[in-house]
């Protein structure tokens, strides 16, 4: 009779450990359910964060512009956000940051002065290099000036800044989304840190400036997001919106 009534013991612990086990599985399943799922809410926030931030940039661009009758030159690494030089006209570099402190716009900033994305690092801009009329077509008032009374001069070559939907941006005109391009601002997205694609290294990792990567070229690249090999944000100044609040705000005849 103790023998049986072991046994039954045995059977109802074993029954009791195994539920057990399986309920711990569940619940396990479940929290690695809502850990994915968080982290998956918590980028698509930044992302749309970032979004936002690169949107209030850009007004930000186009308002300095109906200020000044310009856009400004980037910000160095050393410039403590400013935009380098002071006054525009011949950049320091083509290829910079966000100038937050001269045009105003408050956010995060690092040691450096310089504007971050929700991941962290700086965002990144670039004017382009064209000439009009002797003077730099869109960092300076006379070359602002020029282009606008020589149309002709903007036409896309080299020292216009150009977005496609990938780096070989061949064949044209299928893969070219814009090639008359002002100004470019990017957020490097998640990866910045790490990241070896064709296309982000065009964007932004093509040589260094200090101690951030940044691009070297005037080609970028603007394509659907995939979080394995492309998750930049990136945003670009119409010339013709340009003329066009220009032309408002007094700037331009």
């Amino acid at each position: 009779m103790k023998t049986v009534k072991n046994s039954k013991l045995l059977r109802i612990n074993g029954f009791t450990l195994i539920e057990t086990a399986v309920v711990m599985l569940i619940l396990g399943l479940v929290l690695g359910g809502l850990i994915t799922a968080i982290g998956q809410s918590t980028e698509n926030n930044r992302r749309a964060d970032a979004q936002a931030l690169i949107n209030r940039v850009e007004e930000a661009l186009y308002g300095f512009a109906q200020s000044n009758g310009r856009l400004p030159c980037p910000a160095t690494n050393t410039s403590g956000g400013l935009e380098a030089p002071a006054g525009g006209g011949i950049c320091t570099v083509a290829h910079g940051f966000v100038p937050a402190a001269t045009m105003g716009l408050q956010g995060r900033v690092n040691a450096d002065g310089l504007l971050l994305d929700p991941w962290s690092n700086p965002l990144r801009y670039s004017v382009s290099t064209l000439l009009s009329g002797g003077n730099r077509a869109f960092t300076s008032v006379l070359g602002m000036q020029d282009l606008f009374a020589t149309p002709a001069n903007l036409v896309a070559g080299p020292t216009l800044l150009r977005v496609c939907n990938a780096v070989a941006c061949t064949p044209l005109p299928a893969r070219e989304l814009a090639n008359t391009v002002p100004a470019v601002i990017i957020s490097m997205g998640a990866n910045w840190n790490a990241f070896a694609g064709a296309d982000e290294v065009s964007n932004a990792g093509n040589t260094t400036i200090g101690t951030y990567r940044i691009t070297n070229t005037n080609t970028f690249v603007s394509r659907e997001y995939n979080d394995t090999n492309f998750d930049d944000i990136i945003s670009w100044i119409s010339p013709h919106i340009l003329f066009s609040r220009l032309v408002t705000a007094g700037q331009l005849p």
